[in-house]
Formats: structure tokens, C-alpha cells, sequence
């Protein structure tokens, strides 16, 4: 292999380096944007359980109220008893006494059932609030994590860079030329290697006069079908 094509695989692997590190760039503001979506979520799921919880102890007092209203009803039918003077007066006391009582039954249980209620709702609030606290805390973490990943990133982008135009700067010719070309248009490696007389980069055999040339390794190929820059890798095979 010549040194002007160990040149530009060592550019290609900065290159796809370089590649790897931006899609991770982009991965991570999509990923904080995913779990601010889920605490806004949450947010808004504790914020309506608040509002039921609020709307169920409104009810109750409702009718724990309409309970005052019944017993103070009660109280004043019953002391009518001892003013009835005849027996059709008593039996309608007797009767709006006993639904009083049915009423007040009715109501008692409407209070039980709306204390249980509560009881579930409040649970799920409880629920809800630490599912949303620990979105919160997971969500500062991973800022914080992506925030020195990035950074992390940046430096070796730098790093990358510089070398890129220290390798490029040793020679500028047609085939760096054709490989910035290559890599405008062309997904992953354009540089690739010639196994079994196949090119590794369109996966389609070369012309067995084309593979000779690659065997005695002073002229730069072409891919007859995909145009990609081709090398003999050897017996061990670099990559």
C-alpha cells in the first residue's frame, strides 16, 4: 500500500470517527426533548390528579353540609312528636322521620364512599408525584451527563480536526480530491477494501485485469460499479 492511500484511509477512519461523534451530538438533544416530554407529561397527569382530589373533598363537604341540614331537620321533626294531637299528625311525623333516616343513610354512605375515594386518589397523587420527582432528578442527571459528554465530544472533534489538516497538508492531489468527492454523495466508507475479488463497499466483483492491477499495488483503483476508491487488503486484511 502506498503512502498516499495509507494517508487517506487514516483521513477516512477521522472522517467516520468525526461522523460517529456528530449522530451522538444529535442524539442527545433529541433524547433530553423525549424525557422533557415525559415530565411534561407527568406534570400534567399529577396536576389533573390534584384537580380530582380537590373536586372529591368538594363533594364531600357537599355532603357532610346536606348531613348537618338533614340532622338539624331531624331534631325539629322529632320534637314535633310530643306536639301532635291526633294520630293522622303523628303518623306523618312518624313517616317524614323515617325518611329523614333513610336519607341521612343515604347520605352517610355517599361521605363513606367519597372518603375511600379519596383515600385511592390521594394514593395515586402520592404515586404520580414521586414518579414525576424521580423524572425530574433522572432528567438533571442526564443533562448533567450529556453536558460533559458534549464537552468531551467537542475536544476530540478539535483533536480530529487537526489532525485531518495535518495528513491533508502532506498532499494534495486527485485522489484526495476524489475522496472529498466520494464522501459529499457516498454513505460510510469510499475508501474499502477487495476481498475475493469483490469490492467491500457496492459488494459486486471487479474485473479480474482490475484485481491484477490491485495485486501489484502501483496505480490507484476505481470501483468499475460504485466508483469508490478500492485497495488488496493482503492475507490478513486491514479494515
Amino acid at each position: 500500500m502506498d503512502d498516499k492511500l495509507a494517508h487517506i484511509l487514516k483521513i477516512q477512519s477521522i472522517d467516520i470517527r468525526s461522523d460517529q461523534i456528530g449522530k451522538e451530538k444529535e442524539r442527545i438533544p433529541r433524547e433530553l426533548e423525549k424525557q422533557r416530554e415525559e415530565i411534561e407529561y407527568l406534570s400534567k397527569s399529577v396536576e389533573g390528579d390534584r384537580t380530582v382530589l380537590e373536586g372529591l373533598k368538594v363533594t364531600r363537604r357537599e355532603v357532610e353540609k346536606e348531613l348537618e341540614e338533614i340532622e338539624a331537620k331531624h331534631k325539629k321533626s322529632k320534637a314535633r312528636l310530643d306536639e301532635v294531637k291526633s294520630n293522622k299528625e303523628y303518623q306523618a311525623v312518624i313517616k317524614e322521620l323515617e325518611d329523614i333516616k333513610a336519607l341521612t343513610n343515604e347520605k352517610e354512605e355517599l361521605v363513606i364512599q367519597k372518603m375511600e375515594d379519596i383515600e385511592i386518589q390521594e394514593a395515586e397523587c402520592e404515586r404520580n408525584n414521586a414518579q414525576l420527582d424521580k423524572a425530574k432528578k433522572e432528567y438533571t442527571e442526564k443533562e448533567k451527563e450529556f453536558e460533559e459528554t458534549t464537552s468531551e465530544f467537542e475536544k476530540e472533534i478539535e483533536v480530529l480536526t487537526r489532525e485531518k489538516e495535518e495528513l491533508s497538508q502532506q498532499f494534495n492531489d486527485e485522489l484526495l480530491s476524489r475522496y472529498t468527492r466520494l464522501r459529499t454523495h457516498l454513505r460510510g466508507r469510499v475508501v474499502v477494501p477487495v476481498r475475493n475479488v469483490v469490492c467491500q463497499g457496492c459488494h459486486i466483483g471487479i474485473p479480474p485485469q482490475q484485481y491484477n492491477l490491485l495485486l501489484r499495488g502501483d496505480s490507484t483503483q476505481i470501483c468499475p460499479h460504485c466508483g469508490r476508491i478500492i485497495y488488496w487488503e493482503g492475507e490478513e486484511g486491514i479494515d
